[in-house]
C-alpha cells in the first residue's frame, strides 16, 4: 500500500471516495465564504457597513461545517464496515490454522479499535487535507489582490509546513508500526492471562499477576508515548511555523500602517486571512499522527487481504478416503501412515493413544491441515464435532439456527442427544458436558439437512455413561444416511437414569460508574494554551489599531514583543499540554487495568478480555476528550469575558451571554439531535468486538459447517447499523459544531460594531476550544459505562476454615442468577489420604462441588471446613509460552521436579521438552489434560482435584495414568464417567441422587 497521505484510498469502495469529492466541493465553497467573512468583518470594524454580508458568512460556514462533518463521518462509516468485511472474509477463507498462527486477540483488535482508527483518518486528517490545498490558495490570492508584501512572505512560509510535516512524519513511521505490534501484543498477552486466571487463582498466583498486568499496559504506554512525543512534535514545529509567519505578518502590516502605506480595512482583512493559509497545513500535519494508526490499520488490512486462501474446494457425494496418510509433527509422524475409506451406512473408528494423530486426521480432512505424506479427501458435506468445541452465538438454539436456518427439528435433535432443556441457555453458563451434547445437536442437524459426512472427535468424552449411550445412539441413527467416522476412546456401557441440570440464567454483576479523576495539570496546561492563542490575536489586533494611528514606531516594540512571545508559548503550551494530558490518561487506564485484573480474581468474569482492553482504551481515549475540553472552555471564555469588561462591558455582556449560550446549547443540541447514538455507538462497538473474537475463536466449527458465511452476513448487519450509529452521531455533531461557529460569529459581529478590532477579532478564536464541548457531551454517557464496568463491585472473597479433611454440612451452593441451589443438603466428610471418585448424570453438580472446594463459590448456607486444594481441570488452560513456564504457572519449581512431575502424569516423552513452546491447538487433548495434570500435582496442596483427567486418554494410559495417582499420598477427589475408575476408589459420592439436590 502506498504510504502518502492518500494512501488508503486504493483500498476503499467508490462511495468512500465519491464522498471525500463532496468534502473536496464542500472546503472550496468554505473558502468563499471565509474570504466574505474576512472583508465583511473589516468592514464592519472600520465603516459600520457591511452586516448583512458577515451574516450571511457567518450562516454559510455553519452549514458548511456541519455538511462537511456529516460527509467525513459516512465515508470512515463505509470504508470500517467495507475493510472489516473484506478482512473477517479473507481471514475465514485462509482457514483456522492460520488464523490461530496469526492469532485470535491480535486479528480481533486489528478489525475493531485498529479499523476504528479510521474515523480519525476520514473525520479530522482528509479534510483538513483537502482544505489545506483549496482555502490557502484562494485566501492567499485574494491577500495576493490587496497586499502582494504579505502574499509573498505567505508564499515563502506556507511551504515550510509541508517540509517539516514530512521529515516527522518520515521519522514517526516506523514508530507507528512498532505501536501497533505492541498494541496487538498486549491484548495476545491479556488473552493469555485471562486463559489461565482459574488456574492462578487456585495456585495462588492470580493476584500476583496484577503487577503483569500494569507492566504489560506500562510497555503499551511507553510505546505510544514515543510515538505521540514525535508526533506531537509535528504539531509543535508546525504550531510554531504558523503562528510566528502570523505574527511576522502582523508586525509587517503595522509598519506600513505606520508609514501610511495601506488602509485599516485591508490590514484587517489580510490580519484575519493570513493564520487561515496556515491553518489548514497546520491541522492537517496535527491531525496526521491520529490518522497513521488508520492507516497502518489499513497496511495490515491489505496484508491479510492480498493473499489467496487455502482452503479446498468440497466434492459432491459422501464418502471419506485416507491413503497412507501422514503428518509432521513435533519431529515424527502422528498419523503415520493411516489408511481407511468410509462410505454412508458406515461407522469408522480411529483408533490409537493420546497423540497418535486423531485430531490431526480430522484438521487434515476438513482441509485445515496439509499432509506430509499420502492423500485423504472428502466428497460431501461435513458435519463435525470437534474434541472443544467452540461457539460463535449467546445461546445453543441461536447456534442451531445459524448452522441451518429455518430449521423446524430442533428441539426434536437436540431431545436426542439429552439437550433440550439447554436450547435457551446462554452458552457460557454451560457446562463441558454441556457444550459436548450442544455440538453433538449441532452437527446432527447439519446430518438432518444435507450433510453425509460425519465427523466426530471424542463426542462422548465428558458425558456421563447413560447420556453417552443416548448420544451413541443418535450417531447410529445419523449413520444411516452419512459416513461417519469418529475417535473414542469410551467403551459402551451404561444403565438408563435421568439426567438431572442446573438452571442457570445471564450473569449479572451490579455496575456503578464512579467518578474518574480530571487531569487537571494537562486540564490547566490546555487553558494556558488557549489563552495564549486568545492573547496572540488580541494584540496582533490591537498592534493593526494602533499602528493604523500613526504613532512613532518605538511605541509599538513592546506589541511587536508580545506578538512573538506569545506566537511561540501557544505551541510549546500546546504540546507540554498533550503530552502531559495523553501522559496521565496512560497513567490511568494502566492503574484501572492492573485493579479490573485483581476483581476479575474475585469474580472470575467471563468476560475479562473486553473489559482489560476494550474499555479500559474506552476510558484511556475519553478521558482527554470529554472532561478535559469543558475545564478548557470554561477557563478561556471567562478569562476573555473578563478582558472585554475592561474595554468595554457592553461587549463583554454580549459575548459572555453568547458564550453561555454556546457552552450549554450546542452540548444540549448534539446530545439532543444524536438521539443516544454515542452510547449505542459505544455499545455496538463492544458487540461488535465481542461478536468478531467470537467468530474467530469458533472459526474451525463455523468453516467445517459452512456457517462462517451467514455469520459473516450478520456481523455485515451489525456494521450497517454501526454505520447508521455513526451517521447520526456526527449528524449531532455537525449541528452542534454549527452552532458554536453561528455563536462565536454573532459575537464577533456584534462586537465588531464597537469599532474595536480586538473585540471584533477576539470572538473568532474561541471557536476552537468551544467546537470540542459537543463531542465531549456525546461521549459522557459512554465514559461513564466504560468506566462502570472497569470499576463494578467486586467484594472479597470470605476465607473458610482450613483443615486437613474435607467437611460439608447442610451445605446449598448456587451459581449467580441460577432460580435454585445446584447442590442442596450435600453432607460430605472425606478424611486425608481418601481418593474419591464423584459421578453423575452430566450437569448433576460434579464441577460445581469442585469450583465449591476451590472457593470460586461461596456456600449459601451450611458449614464449610476446607483443605489447599490444587486442579487440573475439564478445559486444560495452557498458555502459549514454553513447557517450562506452563508448569511453573503451579509455583516456580527446579527443572528436575518438572520432569518428575512430568513422568507422574505419564509423559515421559515430554522430560526432554521443557523448551519447547507450545500452542494450545498443537498438542492433543490427552497431552494437554496431562500436562495440566502435571501443572496441579506439582503445587503444594493437601487435596488433588481432577476433573475427568483421563476424558481424553486411551484405556490403557487411563489405567497406568490412575495407578501412579495411587501412590500420590494427598486426597484425591476424581470427577469421572467411566464406572471401572469409580470403582477403584476408596469413596464413591453420586451427585445424580435426588437428596443431593
Amino acid at each position: 500500500m502506498n504510504r502518502g497521505p492518500l494512501g488508503a484510498l486504493p483500498q476503499l469502495s467508490r462511495n468512500a471516495r465519491r464522498a471525500l469529492v463532496g468534502v473536496g466541493a464542500l472546503a472550496f465553497l468554505n473558502a468563499l465564504a471565509l474570504v466574505a467573512q474576512a472583508v465583511a468583518l473589516a468592514s464592519v470594524i472600520t465603516t459600520r457597513e457591511g452586516l448583512p454580508l458577515l451574516a450571511v458568512a457567518i450562516l454559510a460556514r455553519a452549514g458548511l461545517s456541519w455538511a462537511t462533518e456529516s460527509a467525513a463521518a459516512r465515508a470512515a462509516a463505509g470504508a470500517k464496515e467495507e475493510l472489516r468485511t473484506q478482512l473477517l472474509a479473507k481471514s475465514f477463507e485462509r482457514g483456522p490454522g492460520w488464523i490461530a498462527d496469526r492469532g485470535t486477540a491480535e486479528l480481533s483488535v486489528l478489525a475493531t479499535k485498529g479499523l476504528d482508527a479510521l474515523d480519525a483518518y476520514f473525520t479530522r486528517y482528509l479534510p483538513a487535507l483537502v482544505t489545506a490545498v483549496i482555502v490557502p490558495p484562494l485566501a492567499g490570492a485574494w491577500i495576493l489582490f490587496t497586499d502582494w508584501p504579505s502574499a509573498v512572505l505567505i508564499a515563502v512560509t506556507v511551504p515550510l509546513i509541508p517540509v517539516f510535516a514530512a521529515l516527522i512524519g518520515w521519522y514517526t513511521e516506523k514508530r507507528v508500526q512498532k505501536a501497533a505490534d505492541v498494541t496487538e501484543l498486549l491484548s495476545a498477552q491479556l488473552l493469555e492471562l485471562l486463559r489461565a486466571l482459574p488456574v492462578l487463582t487456585v495456585f495462588g498466583r492470580a493476584e500476583q499477576q496484577a503487577s503483569a498486568v500494569r507492566q504489560i499496559g506500562e510497555q503499551h504506554r511507553k510505546a505510544t508515548m514515543g510515538t505521540l512525543k514525535i508526533a506531537f512534535l509535528s504539531a509543535l514545529v508546525l504550531e510554531i511555523a504558523a503562528s510566528l509567519s502570523v505574527a511576522l505578518i502582523a508586525v509587517g502590516i503595522g509598519i506600513r500602517l505606520v508609514h501610511g502605506d495601506m488602509t485599516l480595512m485591508t490590514a484587517l482583512v489580510v490580519l484575519i486571512l493570513a493564520p487561515e493559509c496556515y491553518l489548514p497545513l497546520r491541522a492537517a500535519g496535527a491531525a496526521h499522527h491520529a490518522s497513521e494508526d488508520g492507516l497502518e490499520a489499513v497496511r495490515r488490512v491489505a496484508e491479510v487481504v492480498g493473499h489467496d486462501g487455502a482452503q479446498r474446494p468440497r466434492l459432491p457425494g459422501g464418502s471419506v478416503h485416507v491413503d497412507n496418510l501422514r503428518v509432521l509433527r513435533r519431529g515424527g509422524f502422528a498419523p503415520d501412515g493411516i489408511s481407511f475409506d468410509v462410505r454412508p451406512g458406515e461407522i469408522h473408528r480411529l483408533e490409537g493413544v493420546s497423540g497418535a494423530g486423531k485430531s490431526t486426521t480430522f484438521q487434515v480432512l476438513l482441509g485445515f491441515l496439509e499432509p506430509t505424506d499420502g492423500t485423504a479427501f472428502v466428497a460431501g458435506d461435513i458435519a463435525y464435532v470437534p474434541q472443544k468445541p467452540a461457539f460463535a452465538a449467546a445461546t445453543p438454539r441461536a447456534e442451531l439456527e445459524l448452522t441451518v436456518p429455518d430449521a423446524e427439528d430442533i428441539e426434536e435433535v437436540a431431545r436426542e442427544v439429552v439437550a433440550e432443556h439447554l436450547l435457551d441457555r446462554h452458552i457460557t453458563d454451560l457446562s463441558t458436558g454441556e457444550r459436548q451434547r450442544v455440538a453433538v445437536a449441532r452437527a446432527l442437524l447439519r446430518v438432518r439437512h444435507g450433510a453425509t459426512v460425519l465427523l466426530l472427535d471424542e463426542p462422548t468424552a465428558h458425558l456421563d455413561p447413560v447420556t453417552s449411550r443416548k448420544v451413541d445412539k443418535a450417531i447410529k441413527r445419523a449413520s444411516d444416511t452419512a459416513a461417519v467416522v469418529l475417535a473414542s476412546h469410551r467403551d459402551k456401557e451404561a444403565t438408563e437414569d435421568e439426567t438431572f441440570a442446573r438452571v442457570v440464567t445471564e450473569e449479572t454483576q451490579q455496575e456503578r460508574p464512579k467518578r474518574l479523576p480530571v487531569p487537571w495539570k494537562g486540564a490547566g496546561l490546555g487553558v494556558l494554551a488557549t489563552l495564549a492563542g486568545i492573547a496572540l490575536t488580541a494584540l496582533a489586533a490591537h498592534l493593526i489599531a494602533r499602528a493604523a494611528e500613526m504613532p512613532p514606531i518605538l511605541t509599538l516594540s513592546v506589541l511587536v514583543v508580545g506578538v512573538r512571545t506569545f506566537a511561540l508559548s501557544k505551541g510549546v503550551l500546546r504540546y507540554v499540554e498533550r503530552l502531559v494530558t495523553h501522559h496521565e490518561a496512560f497513567k490511568l487506564a494502566t492503574d484501572l487495568r492492573a485493579k479490573l485484573w485483581l476483581r476479575l480474581v474475585r469474580t472470575q468474569r467471563r468476560d475479562g478480555l473486553q473489559r482489560l482492553v476494550e474499555d479500559t482504551d474506552t476510558v484511556r481515549d475519553l478521558v482527554p476528550r470529554v472532561l478535559v475540553p469543558p475545564v478548557v472552555a470554561i477557563g478561556a471564555g471567562i478569562a476573555t469575558t473578563i478582558l472585554f469588561a475592561f474595554i468595554d462591558p457592553m461587549a463583554a455582556l454580549a459575548l459572555g451571554g453568547l458564550l453561555l449560550a454556546a457552552g450549554l446549547g450546542a452540548p444540549a443540541v448534539a446530545v439532543w439531535t444524536e438521539r443516544r447514538a454515542s452510547t449505542k455507538l459505544a455499545r455496538g462497538r463492544r458487540k461488535v468486538a465481542l461478536d468478531t473474537i467470537n467468530a474467530l475463536t469458533a472459526a474451525p466449527d463455523l468453516i467445517a459447517h459452512d456457517a462462517h458465511h451467514r455469520l459473516l452476513d450478520r456481523l455485515h448487519a451489525e456494521d450497517v447499523d454501526l454505520a447508521a450509529q455513526t451517521r447520526r452521531q456526527a449528524f449531532g455533531t455537525g449541528a452542534a459544531t454549527a452552532i458554536m461557529l453561528l455563536a462565536t460569529g454573532a459575537a464577533a459581529l456584534v462586537c465588531a460594531t464597537t469599532g474595536n478590532p480586538v473585540l471584533g477579532l477576539v470572538p473568532l478564536a474561541l471557536a476552537e476550544p468551544l467546537a470540542a464541548l459537543p463531542p465531549a457531551a456525546q461521549q459522557r454517557r459512554a465514559l461513564r459505562e466504560a468506566s462502570a464496568r472497569l470499576q463494578f463491585d467486586a467484594p472479597d472473597r470470605l476465607e473458610v476454615p482450613r483443615g486437613r479433611r474435607i467437611r460439608l454440612e447442610n451445605v446449598d451452593v448456587r451459581w449467580p442468577g441460577a432460580t435454585e441451589p445446584t447442590l442442596r443438603d450435600l453432607h460430605l466428610t472425606v478424611e486425608p489420604g481418601t481418593h474419591v471418585a464423584i459421578v453423575g448424570p452430566s450437569g448433576s453438580g460434579k464441577s460445581t462441588l469442585f469450583a465449591l472446594l476451590l472457593g470460586f463459590l461461596p456456600a449459601e448456607r451450611g458449614i464449610v471446613e476446607l483443605p489447599r486444594a490444587t486442579w487440573c481441570p475439564q478445559e486444560p488452560m495452557l498458555v502459549s509460552t514454553t513447557v517450562r513456564e506452563n508448569l511453573r504457572m503451579s509455583g516456580r519449581h527446579d527443572d528436575e521436579a518438572l520432569r518428575e512431575a512430568l513422568r507422574q502424569a505419564c509423559l515421559p516423552e515430554w522430560v526432554d521438552r521443557l523448551d519447547t513452546v507450545i500452542r494450545p491447538d498443537q498438542v492433543s487433548g490427552g497431552e494437554a489434560q496431562r500436562l495440566a495434570l502435571a501443572r496441579a500435582l506439582l503445587h503444594d496442596a493437601d487435596v488433588v482435584l481432577l476433573d475427568e483427567p483421563t476424558a481424553h486418554l486411551d484405556e490403557p494410559t487411563a489405567r497406568k495414568l490412575l495407578d501412579q495417582l495411587r501412590r500420590d499420598r494427598r486426597t484425591i477427589l476424581h470427577i469421572t464417567h467411566r464406572p471401572d475408575e469409580a470403582a477403584r476408589a476408596d469413596l464413591v459420592l453420586n451427585l445424580g441422587t435426588p437428596a443431593y439436590r
